[in-house]
């Protein structure tokens, strides 16, 4: 008596695989990448003076829906971060198209997917209010944090293609997983100090649109108490995680640290150099760094059986296994 094959798994296609393919790790990539560009382009908005060049919402005058030649240069970077909101909430769409056969087997792609791309409309109505107040700093700053959200959700996504989706196990000592979401409050606290700071500081996005009132020099200082705690408490977790032999939580700790160094290191220079326009975008991309190498260094005390072989054309070792 012969027993029946098992069913096939649904074959889909390569633009609705039914596994997590390449293409579905690329995508994931690319919405990492588009969630921090979205918010350096929204930055160099603000360092160049352009954040009234449309100055209303959601029409770019009240006569125009875009930009017209007389409104200068101001007017094309301002829509044109307008546009790249609409390309991210295009590519949000588009994703979820390419995960919809995943969308049950594979539920936790799916829905974060759906969440990014959802934000992005809120995202818009929080720009259109910031337009509406006049670049008021505390909208600037609300616009700022689901951004910043959406960054680690889509560096979360990125890790969560390159496993299976089964439930994780715990690595390491209590006190290490402790320390790794130590490290990640940690973050929470340097991100939203840094948006005081920001708003605190020269660049208003336009000459009419005051400033938070704090002071400068208080509110830049007790920024660094906390990103000073952040480096020590990673340096602790990058000896901790060798002792106990793990290498996957070791390199992204070791990612991490380079990252804030280099964050800390333009911090202080823009600090006592003036705040120059390329070192704070640079400061910008910086934070998208940090916050990505923080959710990978979190989710790397926690182990997640791998893709199955046949998941992906080639071997899973070569799905990237950090952010």
């Amino acid at each position: 008596m012969t027993t029946p094959a098992a069913p096939a798994p649904p074959a889909g296609s390569r633009w609705q695989p039914a596994t997590v393919t390449r293409l579905v790790s690329a995508a994931a990539w690319t919405m990492l990448f588009a969630q921090s560009a979205i918010i350096v382009t929204g930055a160099l908005v603000r360092l160049t003076g352009s954040g009234l060049g449309c100055p209303t919402w959601p029409m770019c005058t009240d006569e125009s829906l875009v930009n017209t030649p007389e409104m200068g240069i101001h007017g094309y970077i301002e829509f044109g971060n307008r546009l790249l909101g609409v390309a991210l909430g295009l590519l949000g769409v588009a994703i979820l198209v390419l995960l919809w056969r995943l969308r049950r087997t594979r539920p936790d792609l799916f829905w974060l997917t759906f969440w990014l791309t959802a934000v992005v409309p809120f995202q818009a109505l929080l720009g259109g209010l910031t337009v509406r107040t006049q670049l008021n700093p505390w909208i600037v700053a609300a616009h700022f944090i689901p951004s910043a959200i959406a960054v680690g959700a889509s560096a979360y996504l990125v890790r969560r293609t390159a496993d299976s989706g089964r439930d994780p196990r715990p690595l390491g000592t209590p006190l290490l997983r402790g320390l790794c979401w130590a490290i990640g409050g940690l973050m929470v606290v340097v991100v939203l100090l840094g948006v005081l700071v920001t708003g605190a500081g020269p660049h208003a996005g336009d000459v009419i649109s005051a400033r938070n009132g704090l002071d400068t020099v208080m509110i830049s200082r007790l920024h660094a108490i906390p990103v000073w705690m952040l480096i020590g408490a990673t340096v602790l977790a990058r000896i901790l995680s060798a002792r106990q032999g793990l290498s996957e939580l070791s390199r992204a700790l070791t990612v991490l640290l380079l990252v804030e160094a280099a964050q800390g290191a333009i911090g202080y220079f823009q600090y006592f150099t003036g705040l120059p326009i390329a070192a704070v975008a640079l400061h910008l991309v910086g934070a998208c760094l940090v916050i990505a190498a923080t959710v990978a260094v979190v989710d790397a005390c926690y182990r997640r059986a791998p893709l199955p072989a046949t998941a992906v054309p080639d071997s899973p070792q070569a799905v990237h296994q950090t952010v």
